[in-house]
């Protein structure tokens, strides 16, 4: 049997033909951080949850990720409440998912995920970019709210959030065992 490290290194560097491994995530981690303009001052905030699901297949280089939005959380009920039901309307639009292929930088531990992210009942064709460090996954990438036709939060005409948020995931994975 394979160790996911050398099976995670096999992949990085391209080397994929005859792997049959499945890897699954379990309540990963995923992120946004964004700037806010308020009177015109710049800030930051972020949200984040562990509502990350999935899994990832070697054999292939596929990879499909479901997250659970309502379990995004800024620390702050009031704008944890106006996020959920105003802007991404949870009730209606409870999943982000991006499902898509695995692709070597060339680079030992690091790699290219591009895919259909689909959010808020629209989808977009994004890259993440990525690391596997032994069983960690981490990438990052970039989405624009617009793409989603998600209305950019603005309160009380003093202040704007950037359309732009940037996302990240960080998670273990769990190799599948097969039959």
């Amino acid at each position: 049997m394979k160790t996911i490290f050398v099976s995670i290194a096999l992949l990085v560097i391209g080397s994929l033909s005859g792997f049959s491994q499945t890897y699954s995530i379990k309540n990963g981690q995923a992120k946004f951080t964004t700037s806010a303009e308020t009177f015109g001052v710049d800030s930051q905030f972020e949200g984040t949850g562990n509502g990350l699901n999935g899994s990832i297949n070697l054999s292939d280089s596929t990879f499909s990720f479901t997250f659970d939005l309502i379990k995004l959380q800024t620390g702050i009920r009031l704008r944890d409440n106006h996020m959920h039901e105003d802007y991404l309307e949870t009730d209606t639009y409870p999943k982000a998912t991006f499902a898509g292929k695995l692709k070597s930088t060339g680079k030992f531990n690091e790699f290219l995920a591009t895919g259909d992210f689909s959010m808020h009942g629209n989808k977009k064709r994004i890259t993440a970019t990525g690391t596997l460090l032994s069983n960690r996954l981490k990438a990052s990438w970039k989405i624009n709210l617009n793409d989603f036709k998600i209305e950019i939060p603005e309160k009380f005409m003093i202040g704007k959030i950037s359309e732009i948020l940037n996302m990240s995931a960080d998670a273990i994975l769990t190799e599948v065992k097969t039959k």
